[in-house]
Protein backbone atom coordinates (compact mmCIF):
# COMPACT_ATOMS: atom_id res chain seq x y z
CA UNK A 1 0.00 0.00 0.00
CA UNK A 2 1.33 3.46 -1.02
CA UNK A 3 2.25 5.92 1.76
CA UNK A 4 -0.37 8.61 2.43
CA UNK A 5 1.90 11.43 1.19
CA UNK A 6 2.45 9.69 -2.17
CA UNK A 7 -1.30 8.99 -2.56
CA UNK A 8 -2.07 12.63 -1.90
CA UNK A 9 0.56 13.64 -4.43
CA UNK A 10 -1.07 11.46 -7.11
CA UNK A 11 -4.52 12.84 -6.30
CA UNK A 12 -3.25 16.40 -6.66
CA UNK A 13 -1.53 15.46 -9.93
CA UNK A 14 -4.77 14.00 -11.33
CA UNK A 15 -6.71 17.16 -10.43
CA UNK A 16 -4.03 19.38 -12.00
CA UNK A 17 -3.98 17.26 -15.16
CA UNK A 18 -7.76 17.49 -15.49
CA UNK A 19 -7.62 21.26 -15.16
CA UNK A 20 -4.92 21.51 -17.80
CA UNK A 21 -6.88 19.32 -20.22
CA UNK A 22 -9.99 21.43 -19.74
CA UNK A 23 -7.98 24.61 -20.31
CA UNK A 24 -6.19 23.41 -23.43
CA UNK A 25 -8.96 21.48 -25.11
CA UNK A 26 -12.10 23.34 -23.97
CA UNK A 27 -14.26 24.42 -26.89
CA UNK A 28 -15.19 28.11 -27.05
CA UNK A 29 -18.84 28.88 -26.39
CA UNK A 30 -20.79 28.88 -29.62
CA UNK A 31 -24.18 30.11 -30.83
CA UNK A 32 -26.07 29.39 -34.05
CA UNK A 33 -27.89 32.52 -35.25
CA UNK A 34 -30.88 31.85 -37.51
CA UNK A 35 -32.29 34.98 -39.14
CA UNK A 36 -35.69 35.00 -40.86
CA UNK A 37 -34.45 37.61 -43.34
CA UNK A 38 -31.28 39.63 -42.79
CA UNK A 39 -32.31 42.19 -45.44
CA UNK A 40 -35.03 43.49 -43.07
CA UNK A 41 -33.51 46.39 -41.16
CA UNK A 42 -34.81 45.51 -37.69
CA UNK A 43 -33.63 41.90 -38.04
CA UNK A 44 -30.25 43.07 -39.33
CA UNK A 45 -29.81 45.57 -36.48
CA UNK A 46 -30.90 42.96 -33.96
CA UNK A 47 -28.27 40.51 -35.20
CA UNK A 48 -25.54 43.16 -35.38
CA UNK A 49 -25.92 44.25 -31.75
CA UNK A 50 -26.24 40.63 -30.62
CA UNK A 51 -22.92 39.71 -32.25
CA UNK A 52 -21.12 42.72 -30.76
CA UNK A 53 -21.85 41.47 -27.24
CA UNK A 54 -20.91 37.89 -28.14
CA UNK A 55 -17.60 39.05 -29.55
CA UNK A 56 -16.83 41.03 -26.40
CA UNK A 57 -17.37 37.85 -24.37
CA UNK A 58 -15.30 35.49 -26.55
CA UNK A 59 -18.27 33.62 -28.00
CA UNK A 60 -18.18 32.19 -31.49
CA UNK A 61 -21.16 31.96 -33.83
CA UNK A 62 -22.37 30.69 -37.16
CA UNK A 63 -25.23 32.23 -39.11
CA UNK A 64 -28.04 30.93 -41.28
CA UNK A 65 -30.23 33.39 -43.17
CA UNK A 66 -33.42 31.63 -44.23
CA UNK A 67 -34.21 34.22 -46.90
CA UNK A 68 -30.88 33.66 -48.67
CA UNK A 69 -31.50 29.88 -48.67
CA UNK A 70 -35.01 30.18 -50.12
CA UNK A 71 -34.20 27.92 -53.09
CA UNK A 72 -33.10 25.04 -50.87
CA UNK A 73 -35.51 22.36 -49.70
CA UNK A 74 -36.75 22.17 -46.13
CA UNK A 75 -34.79 18.97 -45.63
CA UNK A 76 -31.57 20.65 -46.75
CA UNK A 77 -32.15 23.49 -44.31
CA UNK A 78 -32.92 21.05 -41.50
CA UNK A 79 -29.64 19.27 -42.22
CA UNK A 80 -27.72 22.56 -41.96
CA UNK A 81 -29.24 23.25 -38.54
CA UNK A 82 -28.85 19.74 -37.17
CA UNK A 83 -25.21 19.33 -38.19
CA UNK A 84 -24.23 22.53 -36.40
CA UNK A 85 -22.62 21.76 -33.04
CA UNK A 86 -23.74 24.92 -31.23
CA UNK A 87 -25.78 24.05 -28.10
CA UNK A 88 -27.55 27.44 -28.24
CA UNK A 89 -29.69 28.77 -31.09
CA UNK A 90 -30.78 32.39 -31.45
CA UNK A 91 -33.84 32.84 -33.69
CA UNK A 92 -34.59 36.29 -35.10
CA UNK A 93 -38.20 36.60 -36.27
CA UNK A 94 -41.21 34.29 -36.10
CA UNK A 95 -40.25 32.37 -39.25
CA UNK A 96 -36.85 31.43 -37.86
CA UNK A 97 -38.27 30.24 -34.54
CA UNK A 98 -41.14 28.28 -36.10
CA UNK A 99 -38.70 26.54 -38.44
CA UNK A 100 -36.25 25.56 -35.71
CA UNK A 101 -38.70 24.68 -32.92
CA UNK A 102 -39.33 21.09 -33.97
CA UNK A 103 -35.89 20.11 -35.26
CA UNK A 104 -33.44 21.37 -32.64
CA UNK A 105 -33.91 18.70 -30.01
CA UNK A 106 -31.54 18.88 -27.08
CA UNK A 107 -30.65 22.50 -27.78
CA UNK A 108 -31.71 25.67 -26.02
CA UNK A 109 -33.58 28.26 -28.07
CA UNK A 110 -33.78 32.01 -27.70
CA UNK A 111 -36.06 34.16 -29.87
CA UNK A 112 -36.59 37.86 -30.48
CA UNK A 113 -38.48 40.04 -33.00
CA UNK A 114 -41.39 37.59 -32.97
CA UNK A 115 -44.77 39.33 -33.21
CA UNK A 116 -47.07 38.31 -30.35
CA UNK A 117 -44.84 35.61 -28.86
CA UNK A 118 -47.70 34.19 -26.77
CA UNK A 119 -49.01 32.33 -29.81
CA UNK A 120 -45.71 30.49 -30.33
CA UNK A 121 -45.09 26.91 -29.26
CA UNK A 122 -42.95 27.58 -26.18
CA UNK A 123 -41.03 24.64 -24.71
CA UNK A 124 -39.14 24.30 -21.42
CA UNK A 125 -35.85 24.97 -23.21
CA UNK A 126 -37.17 28.09 -24.93
CA UNK A 127 -36.39 31.65 -23.89
CA UNK A 128 -37.09 35.01 -25.49
CA UNK A 129 -37.19 38.76 -25.57
CA UNK A 130 -40.69 40.00 -26.41
CA UNK A 131 -41.21 42.25 -29.41
CA UNK A 132 -43.60 44.51 -27.54
CA UNK A 133 -43.51 46.37 -24.26
CA UNK A 134 -45.83 45.18 -21.52
CA UNK A 135 -49.46 46.39 -21.80
CA UNK A 136 -49.10 48.34 -18.55
CA UNK A 137 -46.06 50.19 -19.92
CA UNK A 138 -47.86 51.13 -23.13
CA UNK A 139 -51.03 52.21 -21.34
CA UNK A 140 -49.07 54.27 -18.82
CA UNK A 141 -47.27 56.13 -21.60
CA UNK A 142 -50.51 56.67 -23.51
CA UNK A 143 -52.16 58.18 -20.44
CA UNK A 144 -49.08 60.32 -19.76
CA UNK A 145 -49.25 61.88 -23.24
CA UNK A 146 -53.05 62.00 -23.49
CA UNK A 147 -54.47 62.22 -19.94
CA UNK A 148 -58.02 62.83 -21.21
CA UNK A 149 -58.22 59.45 -22.95
CA UNK A 150 -60.70 57.17 -21.19
CA UNK A 151 -61.96 54.76 -23.84
CA UNK A 152 -59.57 52.90 -26.14
CA UNK A 153 -60.65 50.85 -29.13
CA UNK A 154 -58.77 47.94 -30.66
CA UNK A 155 -59.28 45.10 -33.13
CA UNK A 156 -57.83 41.64 -32.57
CA UNK A 157 -58.11 38.01 -33.54
CA UNK A 158 -59.13 35.53 -30.84
CA UNK A 159 -56.65 32.86 -31.93
CA UNK A 160 -53.59 35.09 -31.86
CA UNK A 161 -54.29 37.84 -29.33
CA UNK A 162 -56.96 36.76 -26.85
CA UNK A 163 -54.57 36.39 -23.88
CA UNK A 164 -52.86 39.70 -24.65
CA UNK A 165 -56.17 41.58 -24.92
CA UNK A 166 -57.40 40.14 -21.63
CA UNK A 167 -54.25 41.44 -19.95
CA UNK A 168 -54.70 44.83 -21.63
CA UNK A 169 -58.29 45.11 -20.38
CA UNK A 170 -57.30 44.34 -16.79
CA UNK A 171 -54.40 46.81 -16.83
CA UNK A 172 -56.59 49.52 -18.37
CA UNK A 173 -59.25 49.12 -15.69
CA UNK A 174 -56.60 49.45 -12.99
CA UNK A 175 -55.61 52.79 -14.53
CA UNK A 176 -59.15 54.11 -14.85
CA UNK A 177 -59.45 53.46 -18.58
CA UNK A 178 -61.65 51.13 -20.61
CA UNK A 179 -60.81 48.91 -23.58
CA UNK A 180 -63.53 48.45 -26.20
CA UNK A 181 -62.31 45.50 -28.24
CA UNK A 182 -63.77 43.97 -31.38
CA UNK A 183 -62.65 40.50 -32.58
CA UNK A 184 -62.26 39.82 -36.31
CA UNK A 185 -61.55 36.60 -38.19
CA UNK A 186 -60.30 37.95 -41.51
CA UNK A 187 -59.08 41.13 -43.17
CA UNK A 188 -62.33 42.02 -44.97
CA UNK A 189 -64.01 42.54 -41.58
CA UNK A 190 -61.77 45.52 -40.74
CA UNK A 191 -63.97 48.20 -42.36
CA UNK A 192 -67.17 47.17 -40.61
CA UNK A 193 -65.46 46.63 -37.27
CA UNK A 194 -63.73 50.02 -37.37
CA UNK A 195 -66.90 51.91 -38.30
CA UNK A 196 -68.80 50.24 -35.47
CA UNK A 197 -66.10 50.98 -32.92
CA UNK A 198 -64.67 54.43 -33.58
CA UNK A 199 -67.66 56.53 -32.51
CA UNK A 200 -67.50 54.90 -29.05
CA UNK A 201 -63.82 55.55 -28.27
CA UNK A 202 -61.38 58.42 -27.70
CA UNK A 203 -58.46 56.76 -29.51
CA UNK A 204 -57.79 53.63 -31.55
CA UNK A 205 -54.86 51.38 -30.60
CA UNK A 206 -53.03 49.25 -33.17
CA UNK A 207 -51.63 46.13 -31.52
CA UNK A 208 -49.39 43.59 -33.23
CA UNK A 209 -52.10 41.18 -34.36
CA UNK A 210 -51.23 39.27 -37.59
CA UNK A 211 -54.84 39.10 -38.81
CA UNK A 212 -55.64 42.77 -38.21
CA UNK A 213 -52.35 43.72 -39.88
CA UNK A 214 -52.39 41.00 -42.53
CA UNK A 215 -51.64 43.39 -45.41
CA UNK A 216 -50.91 47.00 -46.32
CA UNK A 217 -54.50 47.27 -47.50
CA UNK A 218 -55.72 46.36 -44.01
CA UNK A 219 -53.55 49.09 -42.50
CA UNK A 220 -54.89 51.62 -45.00
CA UNK A 221 -58.46 50.69 -44.03
CA UNK A 222 -57.68 51.37 -40.36
CA UNK A 223 -56.26 54.82 -41.03
CA UNK A 224 -58.94 55.75 -43.56
CA UNK A 225 -61.67 54.90 -41.06
CA UNK A 226 -59.88 56.79 -38.28
CA UNK A 227 -59.56 59.86 -40.48
CA UNK A 228 -63.21 59.65 -41.49
CA UNK A 229 -64.29 59.53 -37.83
CA UNK A 230 -61.72 62.14 -36.81
CA UNK A 231 -60.09 59.84 -34.24
CA UNK A 232 -56.38 59.56 -33.34
CA UNK A 233 -54.43 56.33 -33.72
CA UNK A 234 -51.90 54.99 -31.20
CA UNK A 235 -49.48 52.28 -32.38
CA UNK A 236 -46.96 49.79 -31.06
CA UNK A 237 -44.40 50.68 -33.75
CA UNK A 238 -43.11 53.87 -35.33
CA UNK A 239 -43.65 52.40 -38.82
CA UNK A 240 -47.25 53.67 -38.45
CA UNK A 241 -46.23 57.27 -37.87
CA UNK A 242 -46.00 57.90 -41.62
CA UNK A 243 -49.57 56.65 -41.94
CA UNK A 244 -50.73 59.26 -39.43
CA UNK A 245 -50.50 57.67 -35.96
CA UNK A 246 -50.25 60.40 -33.30
CA UNK A 247 -48.06 58.35 -30.97
CA UNK A 248 -45.92 55.22 -31.23
CA UNK A 249 -44.16 53.47 -28.37
CA UNK A 250 -41.87 50.79 -29.76
CA UNK A 251 -39.22 48.52 -28.32
CA UNK A 252 -35.70 49.72 -29.13
CA UNK A 253 -34.23 47.32 -31.72
CA UNK A 254 -30.57 47.72 -30.76
CA UNK A 255 -31.38 47.22 -27.09
CA UNK A 256 -33.24 43.99 -27.88
CA UNK A 257 -30.15 42.66 -29.67
CA UNK A 258 -27.89 43.43 -26.70
CA UNK A 259 -30.48 42.15 -24.23
CA UNK A 260 -30.77 38.89 -26.19
CA UNK A 261 -26.99 38.40 -26.09
CA UNK A 262 -26.85 38.91 -22.33
CA UNK A 263 -29.80 36.57 -21.97
CA UNK A 264 -28.19 33.79 -23.98
CA UNK A 265 -25.04 34.00 -21.88
CA UNK A 266 -27.16 33.63 -18.75
CA UNK A 267 -28.83 30.59 -20.33
CA UNK A 268 -25.41 29.16 -21.17
CA UNK A 269 -24.34 29.54 -17.54
CA UNK A 270 -27.61 28.08 -16.17
CA UNK A 271 -28.50 31.35 -14.46
CA UNK A 272 -32.03 31.67 -15.81
CA UNK A 273 -35.26 29.79 -15.03
CA UNK A 274 -36.62 27.65 -17.87
CA UNK A 275 -39.13 29.26 -20.19
CA UNK A 276 -38.20 32.86 -19.36
CA UNK A 277 -39.47 35.56 -21.75
CA UNK A 278 -38.32 39.09 -20.93
CA UNK A 279 -39.95 42.43 -21.70
CA UNK A 280 -37.74 44.71 -23.85
CA UNK A 281 -35.41 46.79 -21.70
CA UNK A 282 -35.56 49.90 -23.88
CA UNK A 283 -38.19 51.85 -25.77
CA UNK A 284 -38.45 54.59 -28.38
CA UNK A 285 -41.20 57.22 -28.19
CA UNK A 286 -42.29 58.93 -31.42
CA UNK A 287 -44.82 61.77 -31.30
CA UNK A 288 -46.52 62.99 -34.47
CA UNK A 289 -47.15 66.68 -33.77
CA UNK A 290 -48.47 67.14 -37.30
CA UNK A 291 -51.29 64.61 -36.78
CA UNK A 292 -52.05 65.98 -33.31
CA UNK A 293 -52.46 69.50 -34.71
CA UNK A 294 -54.60 68.26 -37.61
CA UNK A 295 -56.97 66.52 -35.20
CA UNK A 296 -56.86 69.47 -32.77
CA UNK A 297 -56.47 67.22 -29.74
CA UNK A 298 -54.89 68.14 -26.42
CA UNK A 299 -51.77 66.43 -25.12
CA UNK A 300 -49.50 66.83 -22.13
CA UNK A 301 -46.86 69.39 -23.11
CA UNK A 302 -44.66 68.27 -20.22
CA UNK A 303 -44.42 64.83 -21.85
CA UNK A 304 -42.30 66.27 -24.68
CA UNK A 305 -39.20 65.64 -22.56
CA UNK A 306 -39.88 61.90 -22.95
CA UNK A 307 -40.02 61.99 -26.76
CA UNK A 308 -37.17 60.41 -28.75
CA UNK A 309 -38.46 61.61 -32.09
CA UNK A 310 -40.83 64.50 -32.76
CA UNK A 311 -42.45 64.57 -36.19
CA UNK A 312 -43.62 67.94 -37.51
CA UNK A 313 -45.51 68.71 -40.69
CA UNK A 314 -43.44 68.81 -43.87
CA UNK A 315 -43.27 72.25 -45.38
Amino acid sequence: MLPVKIMNFYKALLVLTALLINTVFAQPNKVLIINSDSTIYRYQENASEFKKILQQNAYQWTELDLASHATESEEELKHLVQKDTAPLIYCIGTKAYSFVRGIAKGKKLLFSAAINWRRLDIGTETYGVANELSPSQELSLLRYFFPNVKKIGLLYNEKFSREYVETVKQDALAMGMEILNQPINKEDEVDTAMNGLLDKVDIFWIISDPIVLSSNDSVQKIFSAAKKHHKPVYAYSDVFIEQGAVLAISADIATIGRQSANLIMMIDNHKLPAGTVQIPAGSTVTLNKCSIDALNINFNQDALDSVNQLVNCKE
